[in-house]
């Protein structure tokens, strides 16, 4: 299902007005306690909450009936999210309504704000729809007629019965940005202010009119790219340590990485965001390069389009795998043990493990754990001894291990056995 963005069953987006407000002790409204918890917003100066609702098919369906969730608090104000499971009186036949309801008194405020419900069958798979609007006062609602048809929800939205809707907010009104990351950026490649040259040349073997073992190496192409000591202390040790061993600006030699790569990866270091397209078509040099010039952040960003753009096969497995574990990239590793383990009759057929590593048994133990615990009954009694024994870190995924240890303060650049036991040691 694509995200859908569209505003046009937003409630007030004709006549300006939110939905009038019940009392409490109307019929038609009903008071639910739910568990609403803070989470990691999807970007800055963003707000984030999961709201709850349990039990979502025994809730009172009839149209027009409202569901309130408990309160929470944001940007100085109380608010809740209302479901219609049956539709609002304007909802089209069989579409369920979801508003958000400013419970508290106050000066108009303008936000915007997104609902989003989780694809039980596919987590990528995201239902997302964005709202602007004023809140005028206490008892002011803004929210969508027609968010989704009610059996797709209770077919595919559904875990163990709950909904879970994450509400996220930001203030509409225009906020200037910290100045500090331009102005770094505006230091990328600045010859009057730099204090280091790094000089990039690519070789290559030529072969012309020469036998194979009188090949000998021609420098086809060199750039300098200059940059500030400083900087490169922060954000990346190793080419740091390589400034130590020059004099002035006399030119540094690297002649281990494509000038382009070299150029996304200082660009990197300053601030700079890189496209999808370069991650696309660079993903692999610039883990390589980030793995080797210290700059964990960049190789984790390029493992994960890595991940997402490369085709993991039978006849490319084992690479992947030994690429992962030479390199260290704990998420390319899950995605290569989950397909062995999807596919092991065929993996075992034709492939052979001679050259594996031994110890990459344990990360294949551990993907045949975590694919029966995402099957699992709940009547599994023996896995959910597991869980509370290991509180699950030993089968979560790497992309919440590594969101866990960042919020921790930890290095996030490990493998998966360096991830928990970081979590475990501060916990």
């Amino acid at each position: 299902m694509a995200d859908n963005n569209d505003g046009g069953n937003n409630i007030g987006a004709a006549g300006g007005e939110g939905v009038p407000q019940q009392p409490e002790n109307d019929p038609d409204t009903t008071y639910l306690d739910t568990e609403i918890e803070e989470v990691t917003p999807n970007k800055p100066k963003e707000r984030k909450f999961s709201i709850k609702f349990d039990n979502f098919e025994e809730l009172p369906s009839e149209e027009n009936h409202d569901v309130r969730s408990s309160t929470f608090s944001c940007f100085g104000h109380t608010w809740r999210v209302h479901i219609y499971p049956g539709g609002y009186k304007d909802s089209l036949d069989g579409m369920v309504g979801v508003f958000l309801h400013r419970a508290s008194k106050g000066q108009n405020l303008k936000t915007q704000f997104s609902f989003e419900i989780r694809d039980i069958t596919d987590s990528k798979d995201l239902n997302i729809r964005q709202v602007t609007n004023e809140f005028a006062g206490e008892d002011d609602s803004w929210g969508i007629y027609n968010f989704i048809p009610r059996s797709e929800l209770v077919n595919d939205f559904l875990e163990e019965g709950a909904l879970t809707i994450y509400v996220s907010m930001q203030l509409a009104e225009f906020i200037p940005n910290n100045p500090t990351s331009s102005i770094m950026l505006k230091l990328f490649g600045d010859e009057k202010t730099a204090d280091v040259v790094f000089e990039i040349s690519e070789n290559q073997k030529s072969a012309e009119n020469e036998s194979m073992s009188r090949k000998r190496a021609k420098k086809i192409s060199s750039a300098n790219f200059h940059a500030h000591r400083l900087i490169l202390q922060h954000h990346s040790p190793e080419l740091a340590a390589l400034c130590a061993t020059s004099q002035g600006m006399t030119p540094i030699l690297i002649n281990d990485i494509k000038s382009e790569v070299f150029r996304y990866l200082l660009y990197y270091v300053y601030g700079g965001e890189i496209s999808e397209e370069e991650f696309k078509t660079y993903a692999k040099d610039l883990i390589n390069a980030a793995d080797k010039y210290g700059v964990t952040n960049l190789k984790l960003e390029a493992e994960v389009w890595y991940v997402h753009n490369a085709e993991v096969a039978v006849d490319n497995v084992i690479d992947n795998l030994l690429y992962a574990d030479a390199m260290n990239c704990a998420l390319l590793k899950e995605r290569v043990m989950d397909f062995i383990v999807k596919h092991r009759k065929k993996v075992a057929e034709r492939v052979s493990f001679e050259n594996v590593p031994g110890h990459v048994l344990k990360d294949f133990l551990m993907a045949v754990s975590r694919r029966e615990n995402e099957r699992k009954d709940d009547s599994d009694e023996e896995v959910e001894e597991e869980e509370e024994d290991g509180d699950d870190l030993a089968t979560m995924r790497i992309g919440e291990l590594r969101k866990k240890v960042q919020e921790k303060g930890l290095e996030i650049d490990g493998s998966r056995d360096a991830l928990i036991a970081a979590l475990k040691e501060h916990s």
